[in-house]
This record gives C-alpha cells, sequence and structure tokens, in this order.
C-alpha cells in the first residue's frame, strides 16, 4: 500500500471501531440492565438492540445512492452526527422508549456501507483484501474490546455513561473524516444513464451471486443478536459471574483472530478459497449444535463460542471481499449499502426476535430455531454460488 492507501485504511479502521463500540458494547448488558429501565419488558428490550438495525435498513440504501451523486466525505460527517444526536438522546432519557428511540436516531446514520464504498474509491483492486481485511478486524476488534469494557463501564460509571462515551467518539470520528479522509470522486452520469440507473440498481439488488454475500451478512448477524440475547444468561446458569464473561469473550475472538491471520497468509488452496462461505456456515453450524447439547456445561459452552468467533471473523472478511471484487465504480456506494442494510437487517430481526422468542421459549428451543435458521442459509448460499 501506497502511504494514502495506509492513511485511509487505518482512517476508516478507527472509524468503524468506534462507530461499532457504541453499538456493541450495549449487547452484554442490556438484557441484565435495560429490565431496570422504566416500562421495560422483554421483548422491548429485543426491540432496543433490533431498532438500531431497523433505522439501518430504512436510511442505509438513500445514503449510498446520496454518496454515488455527491461527495462521499459530506455524507459520511452526516451520517456521524445523526450517530453523535442518537447518542445524546439514549444518555438523557431513563426509560426503554427513550432508549429506543435514541437507538433509532444512532442507526440512522447509516454510513458502513458510504464508508466501504469511499475506501474502495481510493484503494487500488490489488490491496483491496489487506484493506477490508484491516475493516473486518477493526470490526471483530470492537467486539472484543465491547465485550471487556462494557460491563466494566457500567459497574463503575453506571449505565448511561456508554452513550456518554460513544457521544465523544463520534465527535472524533467527524474530526478524522473531516482532516484526514479524502474527498471521493464523483462519477457523473449522462442523461441515459440516468434513466436506466434504477434498472441497474435493480440488477444488482437481485442478482444471485449478489445475493449470496447479502444473505450470508443478514444470517451472520441474525444468529450473533440472538446468540447474545441467551449467552449471558447462559454463562450465569453454567457458574461463570457476570464480571467475568470478559475473559470468555476475549480469549476466544483473539483465539480466532490468529486462526485467520494464519489462514490469510498461508492458505492458498483454491478448494478452500472458493468454497470458504459454505465452509464457515459449516462451522456456525456445528457451534450451534453444540450450544444445544451443552445442557448448562461451561467448558462445551465456551468451546461452542470459540468455533463460532472463528466462522464468525472469517465471514466478516470473505463476505464483502467476494462482493467487491464484482462491484462497479458507479453503483459501490449504492451496493455497498445494500449488503450493509443487509446487515443491520439482520441485527435488527435477531434483536425483535430473539426478545419475542425468550418470552415464550426456553434456550434449547432458541437453539433448535438458530439450527433451521442455519441449514436454510446454508441451503441458500449453495443456490446462490451455482
Amino acid at each position: 500500500m501506497n502511504f494514502l492507501e495506509l492513511q485511509v485504511t487505518l482512517s476508516f479502521c478507527i472509524i468503524f471501531l468506534l462507530r461499532m463500540l457504541g453499538m456493541f458494547m450495549i449487547l452484554p448488558v442490556l438484557s441484565k440492565y435495560g429490565i431496570l429501565l422504566d416500562d421495560a419488558n422483554e421483548f422491548l428490550i429485543g426491540l432496543s438492540i433490533g431498532i438500531y438495525g431497523i433505522a439501518q435498513v430504512i436510511f442505509q440504501i438513500p445514503f449510498g445512492m446520496l454518496s454515488d451523486k455527491f461527495d462521499r466525505k459530506k455524507i459520511i460527517l452526516i451520517g456521524l452526527f445523526l450517530f453523535f444526536i442518537g447518542n445524546i438522546f439514549s444518555a438523557t432519557m431513563h426509560s426503554i422508549w427513550g432508549l429506543i428511540i435514541g437507538r433509532f436516531f444512532q442507526g440512522s446514520g447509516a454510513i458502513s456501507g458510504v464508508c466501504m464504498a469511499c475506501l474502495s474509491d481510493v484503494i487500488r483492486k490489488k490491496n483491496h483484501v489487506k484493506s477490508i481485511a484491516a475493516i473486518g478486524v477493526s470490526f471483530a476488534f470492537s467486539f472484543l474490546i465491547s465485550m471487556v469494557i462494557g460491563p466494566f463501564i457500567i459497574r463503575y460509571f453506571g449505565y448511561f455513561s456508554i452513550f456518554w462515551i460513544s457521544a465523544y467518539f463520534s465527535i472524533f470520528c467527524m474530526l478524522i473524516v473531516f482532516f484526514i479522509v479524502p474527498s471521493s470522486k464523483n462519477y457523473s452520469l449522462s442523461k441515459n444513464n440516468k434513466n436506466s440507473l434504477f434498472s441497474k440498481k435493480l440488477q444488482f439488488i437481485f442478482n444471485k451471486k449478489f445475493f449470496r454475500s447479502y444473505l450470508g451478512i443478514f444470517f451472520l448477524h441474525f444468529l450473533l443478536t440472538i446468540n447474545f440475547m441467551v449467552i449471558p444468561n447462559q454463562f450465569e446458569i453454567s457458574g461463570l459471574s457476570f464480571e467475568n464473561h470478559w475473559k470468555v469473550y476475549s480469549s476466544t475472538i483473539l483465539i480466532s483472530f490468529l486462526i485467520l491471520f494464519l489462514f490469510i497468509f498461508y492458505c492458498k488452496h483454491k478448494y478452500f478459497l472458493e468454497n470458504i462461505i459454505e465452509i464457515c456456515i459449516v462451522f456456525i453450524l456445528f457451534s450451534v449444535l453444540m450450544f444445544q447439547e451443552a445442557n448448562n456445561n461451561l467448558f462445551f459452552l465456551i468451546i461452542s463460542l470459540q468455533v463460532f468467533f472463528i466462522a464468525f471473523n472469517f465471514l466478516e472478511i470473505f463476505l464483502p471481499s467476494y462482493l467487491n471484487k464484482q462491484l462497479l465504480s458507479n453503483y459501490k456506494g449504492s451496493v455497498m449499502s445494500i449488503y450493509s442494510t443487509s446487515q443491520f437487517l439482520g441485527i435488527s430481526f435477531g434483536g425483535i426476535i430473539s426478545g419475542w422468542l425468550y418470552s415464550f421459549l426456553n434456550i434449547a428451543e432458541i437453539f433448535l430455531f438458530e439450527i433451521f435458521i442455519v441449514l436454510i442459509w446454508l441451503m441458500c448460499s449453495i443456490f446462490c454460488k451455482k
């Protein structure tokens, strides 16, 4: 990478890291502390998680389309400002409905796809995988940090401090974008091209091969959100105190990082690279099966979580990399926004459905539901690949 590519990649790594901290820090603690908010119940707690993804679904594609027409840098700044407003609102309201509204504003700053498109504008094709891998690592690292510091922040500074910290992070991200990230090229379109823009976007949305990535990121984050409505309670039932959960999260994620790096640098086997998505889905199936059979055994719960995180981190890298190789320059913002929409749609559905399921199903039945979902995902991925 040249200096500009390295500068932009590191800038977006920091932006993704800090933004996702604001979303992830709430996951390991909301099921425990959210119930203490005024008017809270299990369903509304799930809704407060899922509403972030619903807002992302609503605004992600419009933001992407605007970024194809205007300077992507300005669109990113607008999104970060909306994220800042959402954090302030969440930090100042003391009811579950205030949290839901604040989380909606957080999610309305839907710029993940725009950021990926801006990154793709600057990075040469030969360095795309490295750049996306760096973003994926920052994404996963934010998850690791949030699992570790989320409970500590609440314990020592209070529940609402999470949102104040996230608000400060969003200001720092805006400064990075304003002073470091270069303005992206705007791709001017002729009148005929503008008239055919909508039909071409539909071709991207209904492209079977693209759906492999869209569905993949949807199901991945759908399962992640469900797991973190269930697994923290499972750990406590199995004898692991809430204060020690971070030790399990940090060790399993670090091990999965190590395995990912070894694979990227040393694996050149064509079969594994071509089928890596389906292989990871099978690993996720194994992890859910182990969760289902763990019966509150702490050792098997940790092994199951380890297998899940290995597959999760692999897919975070290879799903966008697979999609990015096939993009046309004029539609990067739109297509990557569709991809990000699928991601947050998975989060929103996972949060809402997990809260609903948790209100009347036992743990074993919820994991049985996850097994059914993973099998559907595997069949869809195989079909879209052909």
